[in-house]
């Protein structure tokens, strides 16, 4: 059996005694993204109401509506931090603790997570440009030189390639994070400096081993098209994830005695 059959068929394990729990968890961290959501969506049908002009009613919506968006995305991005927390605790106890998931809303701690989210998306954010630049590239150019070319399937089958491509290198970038939340929810009083630290420790030649775990659950993500499967999908592959970043914090552990 490979390690990640074994780390699969623990998380199944755990969610099997967990599995409301999970979901409780996941509907949870979904309601404020949610009301972002709706947030944004109030705001562009407000514009026009006040603002004839299309372009400038669209500009408004833009400059407005987005930056909002973004804003409360991060002022509530904390509860991502606790719903993983919980799921990695639950790799120790077995039990998902829903108290984990407002963990990080706690005096003193919610800054902390907010510091280190948002250094994580400072991190990611340039190579993730870079990554995403051909795909960009490629929309600009032709809808500026090529406006019939892009209106043909096979301008989409190249875009949808691109897509796939530049996301599948943007998740390979990211693995060398992929320890950041579980290595604050073993240590709430790190620096976000301390922890990325850490999962630079952790992470030292196990990249590969993530990546394969990570992979290995491309079916499942498919099957997500659905939306309903989702339900199951999501906290599997979280908690399969926790698992695996329990061992490799172990493995590190035990190359430092």
């Amino acid at each position: 059996m490979s390690a990640e059959a074994i780390i699969k068929s623990q998380a199944r394990g755990i969610l099997k005694q967990n599995y409301v729990r999970a979901i409780m968890a996941l509907l949870i961290i979904c309601i404020p993204f949610a009301i972002i959501d709706g947030t944004t969506t109030v705001i562009s049908c407000l514009v026009p109401q006040f603002v004839t002009d299309e372009m400038t009613s669209m500009i408004l919506v833009y400059s407005i509506g987005y930056p909002v968006e973004v804003i409360l995305g991060l002022l509530f991005s904390p509860i991502i931090n606790g719903y993983i927390r919980a799921f990695y605790k639950a790799a120790y106890t077995e039990k998902i603790d829903m108290k984990d998931v407002f963990f990080y809303f706690g005096s003193g701690r919610y800054i902390e997570a907010l510091g280190l989210n948002v250094r994580f998306i400072l991190r990611m954010l340039l190579p993730t440009l870079i990554l995403f630049s051909p795909l960009i590239a490629y929309g600009i150019i032709t809808s500026a030189f090529a406006p019939d070319f892009a209106k043909t399937v096979i301008y989409y089958d190249f875009y949808f390639i691109l897509a796939v491509l530049s996301t599948i290198t943007t998740v390979l970038y990211s693995l060398r994070y992929f320890t950041v939340f579980t290595v604050s929810a073993d240590n709430p009083d790190f620096s976000p400096k301390q922890v990325f630290q850490y999962n630079k420790y952790i992470m030292k030649n196990r990249t590969g081993s993530a990546a394969k775990l990570i992979f290995s659950f491309t079916p499942w993500i498919l099957l997500c098209l659905l939306i309903l499967p989702m339900l199951y999908v999501i906290p599997y592959m979280t908690q399969s994830l926790c698992v695996s970043a329990k061992w490799m914090t172990k493995a590190a552990l035990e190359e430092n005695k």
